[in-house]
């Protein structure tokens, strides 16, 4: 009887201990621009989950200049500053900045300027994540009127689309840390006032961010446009005492044994 009792007890720690997980922050701002320059880089902490350490991906193109150029980046850095696996690739129709950052290299900034009208050509595709447990994907967007947004995202396993409608001035909207986040998968009864969209628990090594198909009910103009993107990974960490708890039970079974 205690031989079980100790089984259990060593099972249960091991249990606890093993769901210990740390998140790994990849932040990154589309500094775009309106040719011939580029829009204001991300230097601090911005975003709904407020982080630093951006990667700016720049554009230096527009409408009508380059159209869907694509841009490749490597081994994104963390929040902590640290490179990770993680790549990046994107194009767009264009990039714009509405020229409404303040120059301090945060949120207002952020969401200054985007790439633009994904909606007729464009996507970003997220690669080498090794997402161990998940991870969760924040896609913002701002627009100086009112639009209708909807963008789809993709992990080869599962594929969402996902609507807002943005509302003047979108930034700061409000909610946390200037940010209002939608999960709406339905818009036949009603929009989400919003200037983030999340998409949750993916399991895929890549995922892939474009227009959602146009819903057919939007009341006004309807499109996507993104400015920046975060990427929350969970990440597990075994603990010394979850492989104490393991190598117990191994030497408890064998006293069983014998």
């Amino acid at each position: 009887m205690k031989t079980k009792t100790y089984i259990t007890a060593a099972l249960l720690a091991t249990v606890l201990h093993t769901s210990a997980a740390t998140t790994a922050i990849i932040s990154l701002n589309f500094q775009a621009g309106q040719y011939p320059s580029d829009g204001p880089a991300v230097t601090g902490t911005a975003g709904y989950i407020a982080a630093g350490n951006w990667n700016n991906g720049l554009g230096n193109w527009s409408q009508g200049v380059n159209p869907n150029q694509v841009v490749n980046m490597s081994n994104l850095v963390t929040s902590t500053g640290a490179a990770s696996s993680v790549d990046v690739s994107y194009t767009s129709f264009g990039t714009w900045d509405y020229a409404t950052g303040d120059s301090n290299g945060t949120d207002a900034d952020m969401m200054s300027g985007f790439l633009d009208n994904m909606q007729v050509a464009g996507s970003v595709t997220i690669s080498d994540l090794m997402p161990n447990k998940g991870y969760d994907v924040y896609v913002y967007f701002n627009k100086t009127s009112t639009e209708y947004i909807g963008a789809r995202g993709s992990d080869g396993i599962s594929t969402d689309s996902l609507y807002a409608v943005t509302n003047n001035p979108n930034y700061p909207l409000g909610g946390t840390n200037g940010y209002i986040v939608s999960q709406d998968d339905n818009v036949v009864d009603g929009w989400t006032t919003a200037n983030a969209i999340l998409f949750s628990g993916y399991t895929g090594d890549t995922f892939t961010i474009d227009a959602a198909p146009a819903p057919g009910v939007a009341p006004g103009p309807y499109k996507l446009t993104v400015n920046g993107i975060q990427i929350v990974v969970t990440v597990p960490e075994p603990s010394s005492t979850a492989l104490l708890g393991l190598g117990g039970l191994a030497l408890m079974l064998r006293r069983k044994r014998n």
